[in-house]
């Protein structure tokens, strides 16, 4: 026997014992999610009826050990068993199993600057602590900055018509602060935004990765090849505007090719993305242009719809050159809905609202509510925007949710003013379909629409309403 031979059979039986030592663990951690299963009183099975984002041999999986689940997947999971239960130690039961869940991915061989599964499934853990703790400083920001505002407000009200030489230090002390807040608060919307981006590339190519094979973690799952460069032509900016959640974008598709060779089976996963900071809106645009623009990767073909959305004629405000305005979602991202016939005209894209003070304002682009993506929305942890009518619309119509990202127990009101009377109000939380609402607006002269989230859990629950357009 060669060296060389000889130096192989000497590997083959410590490889063995890595995989098979990595198939322990994961048996071990599928068996702490079979005991959380059984707390929620639900077959493999059901939990998938009630979370459509998994199947249920993809439960199953996960429960054997076969795979490790992503993030995604154990959040879920604890959120169901505190809604069929009453856990007084809840609270540490999910500090247990993440805890437990990272020393499992490690254990299995997985790294932060790894492309395997397990890696991925590292990735998207620490990236989801890293956006909680971003939004948790967003949120004191902005209250701080609520405070200013009063703050600046009462001092006004002091100094009245003469101001003294100290009242104008004091003010302009309190002015100084809310810049250096402001310029706080965008570094912190770019980090959050940069890190969504992140995590949406990692629930991408885990999606690519399972359809390919459903790899089996590290050691079993394939290795992603480096990403080529974007030409040119994809990395333009967006015009100005305030763009919420400016994320890489994420262009490509998955292509699995299964080569026979030997009893093997070999998947070879190639791609394409890019790290353009652009609004989720714009980025999406190229996805949703209807039957003649491109498909994304993860989409499954369908047959158009009959209709579909409404779009408004005319260029997008704040949108870049070239976006298209008559972008629709394609049937699989989100459900059919009909407005009145006629022109629309976006709340988003068409109308500006009108600069009445308010301390908090909406920002726009992409939202998941109910794992459906919707692109077109104004959304806001808590904000009010008032547009005018000038008695020339006889409708609002929108749908309404809140964000995938928001803790469970957290809540949204959804209020709609029509000339300062409360017309609509409509508390959602995360895990509902979006809600369709159709607003009188015959004779109106202003209409108010108003987030407000009355209490806060591990993330702040973002409101949407999505793609609200007026009509004539």
């Amino acid at each position: 026997m060669s060296q060389h031979e000889n130096g192989q059979g000497e590997g083959l039986p410590a490889r063995r014992q890595a995989r098979e030592d990595r198939d322990r663990i994961k048996a071990a951690f599928g068996t702490r999610l079979r005991v959380l299963l059984d707390l929620t009183g639900l077959s493999s099975r059901e939990f998938a009826a009630r979370f459509p984002a998994y199947k249920d041999s993809t439960v199953r999986k996960y429960t054997l050990g076969t795979n490790l689940p992503p993030w995604d997947f154990l959040n879920d999971l604890l959120t169901e068993v505190a809604r069929r239960t009453d856990d007084p130690a809840a609270p540490q039961r999910r500090t247990e199993l993440f805890t437990a869940y990272r020393d499992t991915l490690v254990r299995t061989g997985a790294t932060t600057r790894g492309s395997d599964q397990n890696s991925l499934l590292l990735r998207l853990l620490d990236g989801e602590e890293a956006l909680r703790r971003i939004v948790d400083e967003l949120a004191e920001v902005r209250a701080r900055e609520t405070q200013l505002r009063s703050d600046l407000e009462e001092e006004a009200r002091r100094a009245g018509p003469a101001p003294t030489p100290e009242s104008d230090a004091r003010q302009h002390r309190l002015e100084e602060e809310g810049l250096h807040l402001a310029q706080r608060r965008d570094a912190l919307v770019e980090r959050r935004s940069a890190l969504v981006g992140d995590l949406d590339r990692c629930r991408e190519l885990l999606g690519a990765l399972e359809a390919a094979d459903g790899g089996e973690g590290s050691g079993g799952g394939g290795v992603i090849p480096p990403r080529p460069d974007l030409p040119p032509a994809l990395s333009s900016g967006v015009g100005g505007g305030s763009a919420r959640r400016r994320v890489a974008w994420v262009a490509g598709g998955a292509v699995a090719a299964v080569l026979l060779a030997g009893g093997g089976v070999m998947a070879g996963i190639w791609y394409m993305q890019g790290d353009v900071r652009e609004s989720r809106q714009d980025a999406r645009g190229a996805e949703t242009t209807g039957a003649s623009g491109p498909v994304s990767p993860s989409s499954t073909p369908a047959p158009a719809p009959t209709s579909g959305l409404p779009s408004s004629e005319g260029p997008s405000v704040g949108e870049s050159a070239g976006a298209s305005a008559s972008a629709s979602l394609p049937p699989s991202k989100a459900p059919v809905f009909v407005p009145p016939s006629g022109r629309t005209w976006s709340l988003v894209r068409d109308v500006a609202p009108m600069d009445d003070g308010t301390a908090w304002k909406y920002e726009t682009g992409k939202v998941r509510v109910n794992t459906k993506d919707y692109p077109t929305t104004l959304q806001a942890y808590q904000a009010s925007g008032t547009w005018q009518l000038d008695r020339k619309y006889t409708s609002l119509v929108t749908r309404l949710g809140v964000s995938d990202t928001a803790a469970s127990g957290d809540s949204v009101v959804f209020t709609v003013e029509v000339d300062d009377e409360v017309v609509r109000e409509i508390t959602m939380g995360p895990g509902q379909d979006a809600e369709s609402m159709t607003i009188d607006l015959r004779g109106a002269f202003r209409v108010t629409l108003k987030l407000h989230n009355p209490s806060v859990g591990l993330t702040v629950a973002d409101g949407a309403w999505i793609d609200p357009v007026l009509t004539k």
